[in-house]
This record gives structure tokens, sequence and C-alpha cells, in this order.
């Protein structure tokens, strides 16, 4: 309806339009100049149910309007009567089209604040809950109740101001107009085209390779230079390198250094890698390196310093005076737990004035559960990451257990659940660079992965002594079920399957030798063999020594460790019998082509990390084994469909195109559910 128009067929001295702005939709009314009304309405109405409207839509005048509601309706018909005026009209209907005033700008200031920041502020909107839900999406946004402001990263204002768009399209167009924001949305395109690139542009190249010494230069692959490339592009200089093992991370760490010319450089590692990152340092580059060692002493000056996780803390107040401006933080998911004294450590290093690049390193950056990433990305990305309770809650399933939050879950990986939450996979595309060994863009540059399980048939005194084992713990949780929920004492069910795998393990033992002893004689070439338990590992090594086997477990030193790995690439070693514990990370035993695993272990991620010991890209062979041992008809056969599952879990929260899987229980329960009849019901 039009002004002007009469309403019921009769005119009364007042007439209404239906339209929606802002506000929503409201109806305006037009009655004679009367003071008097404009104040009894004033006293009836509160705004936005009753306000000016100095903007409505073309062919309206200006006028008092209200709500489009049943209660606001009666109230202005309650004034109006007063006054003579008879407001015939009813709550407009659902689905019923209406003329749309312009939208307001007035009163809206995005400023951009040093160094990453857009602060925000914009006058009361009747639809102010999906604006804010539009602009809390990305799960980054603050808000300053002193100031009543919103504060977002630079970085988020390109795709918050299409989400808000919608909802109130002057709000997006001055997000947009922020020069800051131009650029940033410039350079995160740019950064996010990098994170699964195998290759740069010539422009990219060229800059990075001025940086580079001719050493690197020559043997830097055109996939290794992605990472540097993506480091330098903008002003973050923060990125993680989430390649899979054997495609070297250490290297591609080094050059993201260099590009970014640092002048000192902290390098963060687990103790049995210490060493090889000084042999990294000395091979390629012409700087100093200096391994600190030992719980207090002095730091001596170099451009390159190593320290292990392990003496961190302890050391954090003298490393924060050197004055590092870059740290690289290699297996980086050794900060899984945000509240060791380990990880307190490296968020204050990383947040440290003078620290300007960090670098992150994991083949596995997920190991159990995406929440054991958090901090991680709460050093790459601080002001996105600043807030554990919204993280778990975005990407974890948390929800709230019997005993406290339960936060193990994976949810809004890659694609939102709830249609407002941004997967985790989005927010890292401009982050981190991650590439897997089976990328077919790779695939002449890497050997491939065949992996095989060699099933394991118990003889009849091997079957047995299993039989009996196991039979002796079932019994056990017979009487526990009989007695019903509570009975079992705490722990029982993990020990009862850490025991049984054991002694799987060691009955394992004799095929495992007579496999690899095969394997020497038939094919000549060196073996890998990882297992778990010390007992194990000492009677594979027992049974295997003739001088020409080596066995490094947690106990060897780290000298003698490293003079086996030597021995093992140079050939004076045929065997090395390794502890998956101790040998998972930071070791090149790419002499082998083949790992075979006598025990498995619960996080799939140290598996990876083992066998990617020989899948190097320094590799000759075109193909790379690996053998895991499995005993038919025993828990071995639960266990692996247990891991794998993990895995799967893991892995979607890395690949794009996983289906959504929630894990809300434990690997070790889901294994206790397999094996333990009436499992659920007793432990209710």
């Amino acid at each position: 309806m039009r002004y002007g128009d009469t309403v019921c067929g009769e005119w009364r001295g007042m007439n209404y339009t239906r339209y929606a702005d802002d506000y929503g939709k409201r109806i305006g009314l037009h009655f004679p100049y009367d003071p008097a009304i404009n104040v009894a309405l004033k006293a009836a109405l509160q705004f936005p149910d009753l306000k000016f409207d100095g903007n409505p839509p073309e062919g309206v005048p200006k006028c008092w309007s209200i709500t489009d509601k049943a209660t606001s309706i009666q109230k202005a018909q309650d004034v109006l009567a007063e006054f003579g005026h008879d407001l015939q009209v009813e709550a407009q209907k659902e689905g019923e089209s209406v003329p749309i005033a312009p939208p307001s700008g007035k009163g809206i200031q995005v400023t951009f604040q040093h160094p990453d920041k857009l602060v925000m502020k914009w006058p009361y909107k009747a639809n102010y809950v999906s604006i804010n839900a539009a602009v809390k999406s990305k799960g980054t946004a603050k808000f300053n109740g002193n100031t009543s402001t919103w504060t977002i990263p630079v970085t988020d204002g390109p795709e918050i101001a299409e989400k808000v768009r919608e909802h109130y399209a002057p709000l997006a167009d001055a997000i947009l107009a922020v020069p800051e924001t131009v650029s940033a949305s410039e350079e995160q395109q740019e950064r996010k085209e990098l994170s699964n690139a195998v290759e740069v542009t010539d422009e990219q190249r060229a800059i990075v390779e001025a940086t580079l010494p001719e050493k690197l230069r020559e043997v830097a692959r055109p996939y290794q230079l992605v990472s540097p490339a993506m480091y330098v592009t903008g002003d973050r200089n923060r990125i993680l390198i989430a390649d899979e093992m054997g495609l070297g991370k250490s290297l591609q760490a080094l050059m993201c250094a260099i590009a970014g010319e640092h002048s000192r450089v902290l390098i963060v590692c687990p103790a049995v890698v210490k060493l090889n990152w000084r042999a990294e340092v000395d091979k390629w580059l012409d700087d100093t390196v200096e391994v600190v060692s030992g719980r207090d002493g002095p730091i001596a000056y170099a451009t390159y310093t190593v320290i292990n996780y392990d003496i961190l803390h302890d050391r954090v107040e003298q490393l924060c005076s050197e004055n590092f401006d870059c740290v690289i933080f290699d297996e980086c998911h050794a900060l899984k737990n945000k509240d060791s004294k380990r990880t307190k450590a490296a968020l204050r290093i990383s947040n440290w004035p003078t620290v300007k690049g960090l670098i992150g390193l994991s083949g596995t950056p997920i190991l159990n559960r995406p929440s054991e990433f958090y901090t991680v990305l709460t050093m790459l990305m601080p002001t996105t990451f600043n807030n554990w309770a919204m993280f778990v809650k975005r990407y974890c399933g948390a929800f709230k257990g019997l005993y406290g939050w339960v936060y193990s879950g994976a949810t809004n990986i890659d694609v939102s659940e709830d249609g407002v939450t941004e997967p985790l996979t989005s927010v890292l595309a401009d982050l981190m660079v991650r590439r897997t060994m089976d990328d077919s863009r790779l695939a002449e540059t890497m050997p491939s992965l065949l992996q095989s399980t060699l099933m394991v048939e118990f003889d009849d005194r091997q079957r047995a002594a299993y039989d009996n084992h196991f039979n002796g713990w079932m019994s056990e949780w017979e009487q526990y079920r009989d007695l019903g929920s509570g009975s079992m004492p705490p722990g029982w069910v993990l020990n009862m399957l850490t025991d049984v795998r054991h002694f799987t393990g060691k009955l394992k033992v004799e095929e495992a030798v007579k496999w690899a002893k095969h394997y020497n004689e038939t094919t000549h070439k060196p073996l890998v063999i990882f297992a778990h338990h010390v007992d194990v590992l000492n009677a594979l090594y027992a049974e295997l020594d003739d001088g020409e086997v080596a066995l490094i477990d947690g106990s060897t030193p780290m000298k003698q460790r490293q003079e086996y790995i030597e021995r093992f690439q140079e050939g004076e070693l045929y065997i090395l019998i390794c502890s998956t514990m101790a040998m998972k990370e930071g070791v090149n035993l790419d002499r082998a082509d083949t790992t075979l695993f006598v025990e498995r272990e619960w996080v799939p991620a140290w598996e990876m990390q083992a066998a990617a010991r020989v899948r190097r890209m320094t590799q000759e062979s075109a193909v790379c084994h690996q053998v895991i041992l499995s005993a038919r008809d025993t828990i071995d056969e639960h266990f692996d469909k247990v891991v794998e599952l993990k895995a799967e879990v893991v892995a979607k929260a890395l690949g794009p195109h996983s289906e959504q899987q929630i894990l809300n229980s434990t690997q070790a329960a889901k294994l206790a559910q397999t094996i333990l009849p009436g499992y659920d019901e007793v432990m209710k």
C-alpha cells in the first residue's frame, strides 16, 4: 500500500505504509502533524518499536514507524484512538513482501589498529543478532563493552565482510574500504594458493632464491621453495610446515629463516635430533651453531642455537635475554599439553617482543585429537586462537560429561556442521603447508609406500601359551561382570589390554627373527625393525646379533645412537633394531627401504613417523615397504582395527575430502568393547 491510498475503503484522517529497513519489517504512520500525538506515541512505545524514519523507501514520506507486530500495532491503535484516528491494520502474515528502504551507513566506524586488527563500531540495528553472528562466525571477534567496539584480525576482514553483507551491507562496505583489509586479502589469497602447492611462480622463485646460499639453491627441490615463499608473503612470518615425514622439513625451515633475513635463530627440538640439526646447519650454511646442553650454564653466541624441549623451561629466562628474532619448533606436536612447563616456556618465547618469525614443523600436527593442536595454533596465530573453550567447542565436539568436560572428538574439521562455524581446514589454509608422500605431483621425486600385514599363525605351543594367558584375564573379567557396575578396580581394563598386547609381542619374536633372516638372505638389503617393549627389543637383538646388528632404545646414549645410525647408513650394519618411541623423529635411515613393525603403537602418528625414517626424498628405491606383524586370532586383530579407525579420524583434520566423524571414547574403550563381553553394561 502506498501513501494516499485508502484504508478499508474509507478515509479516517490517517493512513499507513508497509516497508522494511535495517530494523526489519515496519509500518509507517501517516497522520496530520500533531505534537501531542508524537509525545503520546513515545510514551507508549520504545525504540526500536517506535522510531522516526527519515529515509524510507521511494514514494514514502518521512514518518513515524512501528514494528510490524501485533503488540506494537495494538499500542499504536490505542494511542491514536484517543486522538480520533482509527488505525485499521493487522500484523503482516509470513511470506508477504514489502518495499525495502535503503540501508543507512551512518554511525559506522571501521579503523585499522597496528599491527593486525580492525576495530569496528556501528549503530544499533534491529537485526543485531544476525549481524553479530556474522561478525563472530570465524571465532576471532572480540567485543569491548567499554567502547562498544568489535575487534577482528585484519586477515579475517574480507571473509567477515562477505558474511555481514546480507545482514548489513554498509558495514561490509566499510570493512572493505580499509586499505589494510584490501592488502591483507590479496596476501591471504596468495598464501592460500601456496598451502598445498608443489611449485612456485617465477617471481616467487626469484625472491626466495635471491636469499639462499649457492649450496641450497643447487639442492632445493621445486616443492621445497613453497614454504619460504609463503613465509615471506605479507607481514605474518609465521608458518606451519606439516609435510609428511621424508619431504625435508628441516631444510625448508632453514630456507624460511634465511628468506626472512633473520639474524639469530633458536631451534627447539627433541633431544634425539639436536645433533642432526647441528649437522644440517654445518652442511648447508656457513653460519655458527651452538647446541645447548644441561639445565644451567652460559649460552654461547651463535647464529643458530639448538636446544631440546626437556630443558626449555629451565632456560627460558636466558633464552628470552638472547633476543632471538626467529624460533623453529621442530616436532611441535611435543607441545600438545597446553598446561605443561615446556609449553608455557615455548609460548613465552614465541611471544617475546624480539621474535618476528616463527616456524612450526610436524609431519603429524594432530596426533590423537584436534585439541592437541591448540597450542601450536596459539603460537602461530595468537590473535585468532586465544580462547581454549571456544576452540574445543568449535572443533573438538566438547561436551560436559559425568567427570567434567570431554573434548576428544573432531567436529567442523572439513565442513561446517552448523553453517556458521568456519571449518578448521579453512582456518589453516593460509598458515600451513601440507604435502604428502603420495601426492601424484611428487611422484617423480618420492618413493611410493607399500603397506602390508604379515599374519602370524601360532604353533600349538604358542597358541596354548596365549590362550592360557588371555583366559586368566577373562576369568577375572567374568567375576567383575557378574558383580556388576563399579566392581572393577580402577585401571584394570588398561592394565589387561597392555599386558595381553605385551605378551603377544613376546610370542611374535620367533616369527620376526625368521622373517628378518629370510629377508636378508634373499634380498641382501638392510632392514629396520621397530618394537615397543624393552624385553621384546632385547629378545630380537639376542636372536639376531652377529656383530652387524645394533639396538637403539630410550636408554641408548645420544653419541652411541648417532654412531649406530652413521654405521648403518655407511653399510657397516645390516639390521637396526629400534624402539618406536626413541627413533620416530628426525632420523634419516634411507639406506633401507623396508621397515618391520613387530609391535604397533596406540598413536597412529608414531608409526607413520617411524616408517618415514626410510621413506625420504633421498631414498633411491622407487618403493618403500612397511610390514606389520600381526598374530591371527589374538588381540592384534582387534587392535589393528582400532588403530586404523583412529588414523582415519586424525587424517580428516588435515585432509580436504573426508567425512565428518566424532571420536567420543578412548581407543582403550573401543578395544575393550570388542574383546570383553558385556563391557558397556559394567562400565555404566
